[in-house]
């Protein structure tokens, strides 16, 4: 897979702003995300954020790549069902699948975003059709259809992946029947290196393929060993044919047929869901809630992302909200308020997004010169979207 990020931004206070969004290497992009905003008290001096934009170009894996991948798996399970070591398929339908990503260490309510599913037109290019009828996915001149789930890592993939942020994990129980590990994890085009991938098979015989894995951070189990639901494979990375870092899912039935995990009503491939609970096909969600005394930096790939955040701040100095979101909606209204430590109400708005669905986006809000009196303590900013308040705290002192 390969994702390619680019930034829709949009501020008001124009002059101002650009003088600003230049000294600190951000480059504010065209207006046409501008964001809705109605406040209802003291509203923000500025605004600005808009799509950030993972684009679909490349296989996964050349054809040469794959046979090679399937005849390792191959001559690994003779191996071990000769040593005894791996017991016949039983006749369960299909594995279960648990989610394949864990939070390690951060505090955020999300940290991810679909970007493709399994493309079930077999025809190409352009022809697309995921299992929900709906075109988020891919095709290519070469004839290859998107096989798997792209999933990447939300906001700052490569922060996340530095620090090992991120973890794969092993959606079902199985035994691990191919690695491979040692290849470049910080691609950013079209590549013909190979993945870090950690290949499972299930109790039913079924493979779960997990691929584009950080460089050495691939589980040091071997082959022909066992692991369990949620077990850590490795870190998602961008190794192989990769522009961004996330993890490439592919599953297959014990016949060695692609299967998509996720069931609707365009799934030709397979007659039930593969995840013991299904996540909806916009997963709408913040995924991360941020104050910081400037715009977060999204430097050119690879280099790692500049979060400016920031949480304690003197009176008069410039703040800046942003709320980081997955699968936004413009059918949905997100509500804000910041609260003084008193609980009375700093300022309240409300927003809801200009384009029918951001598969990632981000907004934020600021004054140059917040609360020049205070007063002083532990304030609040929060959001409310899709049910769900988040609160992110911080403090202000003379």
């Amino acid at each position: 897979m390969s994702l390619i990020p680019a930034r829709r931004s949009a501020a008001s206070s124009p002059l101002r702003l650009l003088c600003l969004l230049s000294s600190l290497g951000v480059a504010p992009l065209a207006a046409a995300s501008e964001p809705e905003l109605t406040a209802t008290v003291n509203p923000p001096e500025g605004k600005g954020g808009g799509e950030y934009v993972h684009r679909e170009l490349y296989e996964h894996l050349t054809e040469s790549q794959r046979e090679e991948v399937w005849a390792n798996i191959h001559r690994n399970i003779r191996a071990l069902e000769a040593e005894g070591r791996l017991a016949p398929p039983t006749t369960l339908a299909n594995a279960s699948l648990a989610w394949p990503l864990r939070a390690n260490g951060i505090p955020d309510p999300g940290y991810h975003g679909i970007s493709n599913f399994v493309d079930h037109n077999p025809s190409y290019t352009g022809f697309i059709r995921d299992f929900n009828c709906g075109t988020r996915s891919y095709d290519t001149l070469s004839g290859y259809n998107h096989t798997g789930i792209d999933i990447y890592t939300w906001p700052f993939s490569w922060q996340k992946m530095d620090f090992n942020q991120v973890q794969v994990v092993a959606g079902a129980p199985g035994t691990i029947v191919y690695r491979s590990d040692g290849n470049y994890d910080r691609n950013c085009s079209f590549n013909s290196g190979n993945w870090n991938a950690v290949y499972v098979r299930h109790a039913d015989g079924s493979i779960a393929w997990y691929g584009h894995l950080k460089n050495g951070s691939v589980t040091a189990k071997a082959v022909g060993s066992t692991v369990v639901q949620g077990e850590v494979l490795g870190v998602v990375g961008s190794s192989g044919n990769s522009t961004g870092p996330h993890l490439h899912l592919e599953v297959y039935d014990s016949t060695g047929k692609l299967n998509d995990p996720f069931q609707g009503p365009c799934n030709t491939l397979n007659g039930n869901s593969w995840w013991l609970a299904q996540r909806p096909y916009y997963d709408s969600a913040v995924n991360k809630l941020t104050t910081g005394g400037a715009p977060a930096v999204f430097p050119t790939c690879p280099t790692r992302e500049t979060p400016n955040e920031k949480t304690a701040f003197r009176y008069g100095e410039p703040v800046y909200f942003t709320t980081y979101y997955r699968d936004q909606l413009n059918t949905q209204t997100s509500s804000y308020r910041i609260v003084r430590p008193n609980g009375t109400v700093f300022s309240s708005w409300t927003h809801a997004s200009p384009a029918a669905h951001y598969s990632s986006s981000y907004w934020y809000w600021y004054w140059s010169s917040f609360a020049p009196t205070g007063p002083s303590g532990t304030w609040r900013f929060e959001v409310t979207f899709n049910g769900q308040t988040h609160v992110k705290t911080f403090t202000l002192s003379p």
